[in-house]
């Protein structure tokens, strides 16, 4: 079928328009990319790129807070740790007390217990010496009903006179037993009192008795003078501090020596203070059987000698059997 001419001015032009007309981008693209530029997923496609960098983007940053969480809550627990440990160390060291103090206890109700046991026997000998009177009275009765001279009643009034006197002397051995157990056990409570709580002007309590320096968790106290009675064999030294309720001062660390050397470098004492460790079977030895912690602090050991603390801070070793000083300690009072 043939075509008219306007028609074919029509197509002529229309083609003319078509080649002429801008070209698009979707028009430059090849076949394939030109359905994704056309296809309705593309926004749905570019919100799931968005929701997926958001995803990941909220997973680092909340394993980064997760993390600093964590480490804060493991130095929490190490400092729980550490205070747990602490508290350990401070319950045992009561357990110690505490075991002291019952030792104590039980050596105060042996004391009792011989004194009753003394009282108890002064009865029973008060016992026999009734009996053998009341014997003596009853033989005595016998001789008096047979008609004995008058001698025989001066013999049963002077045995009355003394079952009297007896009775007396028995009666009062018991009640000065009974004050003077009471006195001790008043004057030992009212020493401790005075001793670590003295009156001045207000009554004030304190971990150690009143002229002993406290360290750390024990209490010294230096005896200065260096006259002939006062010093003594190392021996001699551990028995006087003894007799103080105290021994001779014991160093475990580099701080407590460090305090014992402070107080000790301005006192005008040339010789030195005996201290609680000596030689034993070739080793420095404390006196609560510990060893020698730092070796340096001392000379090698030789047998016989013990330790005694300069005022130049140093520590020397002579024969346990020379004289000096000492430092006595003593365990402080929880206040």
């Amino acid at each position: 079928m043939s075509r008219k001419p306007a028609d074919e001015a029509e197509g002529v032009i229309e083609d003319n328009e078509y080649v002429n007309a801008p070209v698009r981008p979707e028009d430059k693209a090849p076949p394939d990319r030109r359905l994704l530029f056309s296809s309705p997923s593309l926004p749905l496609l570019a919100v799931c790129w968005i929701l997926l960098l958001l995803i990941m983007g909220l997973r680092i940053y909340f394993s980064s807070v997760i993390s600093e969480q964590n480490v804060k809550l493991i130095k929490e627990n190490q400092q729980l740790m550490k205070e747990n440990q602490q508290l350990m160390k401070e319950n045992q060291q009561l357990m110690k007390e505490n075991q002291q103090l019952m030792k104590e206890n039980q050596q105060l109700m042996k004391e009792n217990q011989e004194l009753m046991k003394e009282n108890q026997q002064l009865k029973t000998e008060n016992q026999e010496l009734m009996k053998e009177n009341q014997e003596l009275m009853k033989e005595i009765q016998e001789l008096s009903t047979e008609g004995k001279n008058t001698e025989l009643k001066n013999v049963i009034q002077e045995l009355k006179t003394e079952n009297q006197e007896l009775k007396e002397n028995f009666t009062k051995q018991i009640t000065d037993l009974e004050d003077n157990w009471e006195k001790f056990n008043v004057s030992r409570a009212q020493w401790t009192i005075d001793s670590y709580c003295p009156a001045d002007t207000m009554r004030t309590c304190s971990a150690c008795q009143k002229g002993w320096n406290e360290t750390q968790k024990s209490c010294i106290v230096l005896h200065n003078s260096e006259a002939p009675p006062h010093l003594k064999t190392w021996e001699e030294a551990r028995e006087n501090c003894r007799g103080r309720g105290a021994d001779l001062v014991v160093v475990h660390d580099e701080e407590e020596k460090n305090v014992i050397d402070a107080k000790i470098t301005h006192i005008p004492v040339s010789k030195g203070y005996w201290m609680g460790l000596r030689v034993e079977g070739g080793t420095w030895k404390w006196i609560d059987g510990t060893n020698l912690t730092d070796a340096s602090w001392i000379g090698p050991p030789a047998e016989g000698h013990c330790a005694v603390s300069l005022p130049t801070r140093k520590w020397t070793s002579v024969k346990c059997d020379e004289k000096r000083t000492r430092i006595c300690s003593q365990k402080a009072l929880s206040v």
